[in-house]
């Protein structure tokens, strides 16, 4: 060009501009295909580790589009097409390009060196990747392979293939022109590998917060409110005290039922058995101290109900501690347990003798495994590197041991000790592999030691948390952090000469710093970016906390006292009942027998009328006898007088019979007035007629 500004001798002007502070931007540019694809050389970039410069590839530029907001659609060497194998002056030194050429759709790179690197044109579903050597020694030759895992390529040329959308996948083992659609219950994220059940690395930890203490921890309020229950399910009616009182109740009811049937209707034949009924029942007679049968039959309804306290009071004693034991009813979602609790946040100090417990020696040298396994990835174990960061000094290099992969191999695990419990450890893995998502897990040993009336146990440790992020991978550089706090769980004695349990675990709480994935990053600065690190790196910083949580465990009620109360409910039930019939006989029997007073003095009063009208009628038949007897008598002749005298005695004294007769009553109230009348006289009588007599 000669400077003027209307550019006689160029056809088309695009202007690109860095959006970085590289050197030597544009030093060589060519045209992939015309008018379509554009290289363009950048001596020095910060994207690579092992190479200097790098050649990035504009797609579809045009002239309208404004300044800055072309970006590239990839670079040169990437995660894919790499020149590590390269053979270079000086370990130290960075690759460096001089100028590229271009023929047929392929690239031919020429490094300060004096190496030459072609990278042919590739068909659609491979990447030229696979570097190799030809008959000259300063000749390289990337050779075309099937595109990696969780990738794709539907066009041909130089450039590297492109990630699987989210819901596809490629194991990477054939040519992939389009990704393969993947379960729709599976995990199957941004350049997915492979369908992944994700339940089976589910998060999970060991420390829980420590209840609070019921509400009602008095052994005596829990003995009455168990009475009233608060889950209506009928399957848990059957475990209250109401429903057995009702089943007692209803059995004694149908007990008296009988027996007054059998009294009612004079069933002779099983009356011996109803008085051996009722002796035994007054034997058992708690109520009215052996008075009444019916009270015993009222006591076995408090039989039943002691019965029930007791179980109750046995069940509750062994609900403690809260680590080995459970609920009184549990299935009914009763949290009732002989147990009450508090816990703060306390400091590491010593006693007043200068000592400190013993389990914080323990908790302060259990030693820390760590495993992270690697989901819906190809990543291989010697793919992977795993090193400790010191303040002075170079890493140090920590072998992975137990490294295995899935039958699939589409996951893989690894595991490293850590030295100490505040290391910093980098996990690098190298290679052009997408991860859908990471678990880290923690494992220490555990252990025990007695001390008098004091058992210090350290619990095993064995914690895993899964991170990951819808529809993405996990980013090209994530940081992990983990906080170590100490739990102490104080369990007092349940019985007078059992020991006191100190049990140390440890609770992590691992986080992950800034975000997880590069999305964001991605699409504002540009897609190739993805494809641009050949290493994708774990920071993991343990830190431990100073304070620790204390949490005290003591039993509500021991075994003297809740035997004690449990026998106090007992004779207090027993009074309630008896002061309950000592009210009826009271109160309620007296106005009971004045509501029936009224009747017994009507029946009374019919008796003495009937009673009455006996005499009248008597007198009435003797006046008429008298009468007749006057008549007859003066027919007869006096020589009869004997005879006279002895039917005189007879009548009379079938006359005061049937008095005697008349005046009994039937069940205290009804009167027989339907007894033969005979005649009487008080003169003598003679002797009647043949016919009459």
């Amino acid at each position: 060009m000669d400077g003027n500004t209307t550019f006689r001798f160029v056809s088309k002007f695009y202007e690109i501009s860095e959006s970085e502070n590289w050197t030597g931007f544009g030093r060589s540019v060519i045209w992939l295909t015309d008018d379509e694809t554009l290289a363009i050389l950048v001596s020095k970039s910060t994207n690579h580790n092992s190479s200097q410069s790098e050649i990035q590839v504009y797609k579809n530029i045009c002239p309208n589009r404004t300044r800055g907001s072309i970006i590239p659609s990839f670079v040169i060497p990437n995660n894919q097409q790499t020149l590590n194998d390269i053979q270079r002056l000086k370990s130290w030194r960075k690759h460096s390009f001089r100028r590229i050429r271009t023929r047929s759709n392929s690239l031919l790179i020429l490094l300060r060196n004096g190496d030459i690197v072609y990278i042919p044109s590739a068909a659609p579903g491979f990447c030229s990747m696979e570097l190799g050597s030809i008959n000259f020694s300063n000749l390289y030759v990337l050779q075309p392979k099937p595109c990696v895992s969780g990738s794709y390529k539907d066009v041909s040329g130089p450039g590297p293939c492109t990630i699987c959308p989210p819901g596809t996948k490629n194991s990477g083992y054939y040519p992939s022109v389009e990704c393969q659609p993947c379960n729709t219950s599976a995990f199957c994220p941004l350049g997915a590998s492979d369908d992944v059940n994700l339940t089976d690395f589910n998060s999970y930890i060991q420390t829980f917060s420590y209840p609070d203490t019921p509400i009602i921890d008095n052994y005596d309020d829990l003995l009455l409110l168990n009475f009233f229950p608060t889950n209506k399910n009928i399957g848990c009616l059957i475990y209250t005290p109401i429903f057995w009182t009702a089943v007692a109740t209803i059995l004694c009811l149908m007990t008296w039922l009988i027996m007054f049937l059998i009294k009612r209707r004079h069933i002779t034949s099983i009356d011996t058995y109803r008085q051996r009924a009722k002796i035994v029942f007054k034997h058992n007679d708690l109520i009215g101290q052996g008075e009444r049968w019916i009270g015993g039959l009222a006591s076995i309804v408090i039989f039943t109900i002691i019965i029930y306290c007791v179980v109750f009071a046995c069940f509750y004693f062994y609900s403690y501690p809260i680590e080995t034991t459970e609920a009184v009813n549990k299935a009914c979602d009763d949290d009732q347990r002989n147990s009450k609790f508090d816990n703060a946040l306390q400091l590491p100090l010593p006693g007043t003798d200068g000592t400190y417990w013993k389990i914080f020696d323990m908790l302060n040298k259990q030693p820390f495994t760590m495993t992270i396994h690697l989901i819906n990835t190809r990543a291989q174990c010697d793919d992977i590197t795993v090193e400790r960061k010191r303040h002075t000094g170079t890493p140090l290099s920590l072998v992975e041991k137990n490294c295995t992969l899935s039958p699939n191999n589409v996951s893989g695990s690894f595991s490293f000790s850590l030295p100490t419990h505040t290391s910093i450890v980098r996990v690098g893995i190298n290679g052009p592999y997408f991860i859908g998502a990471l678990r880290l897990c923690l494992y220490g040993k555990s252990d025990s030691e007695t001390e008098d009336m004091t058992l210090h146990q350290l619990h095993e440790l064995d914690v895993c948390t899964l991170f990951y992020t819808n529809n993405q991978t996990i980013g090209l550089s994530t940081a992990f952090t983990v906080r170590l706090i100490k739990v102490i769980n104080i369990t007092k004695p349940l019985r007078r000469n059992d020991k006191t349990y100190f049990d140390g675990i440890w609770a992590p709480f691992i986080t992950y710093i800034d975000i997880l994935s590069d999305e964001l990053y991605f699409a504002d600065k540009g897609k190739y970016l993805r494809y641009t690190s050949e290493q994708t790196t774990i920071n993991i910083q343990l830190t431990e906390e100073i304070y620790f949580v204390q949490n005290n465990q003591s039993p509500i009620i021991r075994r003297g006292a809740l035997f004690f109360h449990t026998i106090l409910f007992s004779f207090s039930l027993i009074e309630v009942f008896a002061m309950i019939f000592l009210l009826y006989k009271l109160w309620f029997h007296p106005i009971h027998r004045r509501i029936l007073v009224p009747h017994d003095n009507q029946a009374e009063d019919e008796f003495q009328t009937n009673q009455g009208q006996i005499p009248i009628d008597l007198n009435s038949h003797l006046s008429q006898s008298s009468r007749l007897r006057t008549s007859l008598s003066k027919s007869k002749s006096a020589n009869n007088g004997r005879l006279r005298e002895n039917r005189r005695w007879n009548l009379q004294t079938k006359i005061n019979q049937n008095i005697r007769k008349r005046q009994r009553t039937k069940d205290g109230t009804r009167i027989s007035i339907d007894s033969e009348i005979i005649d009487y006289s008080d003169q003598p009588l003679s002797s009647p007629p043949l016919a009459m007599t």
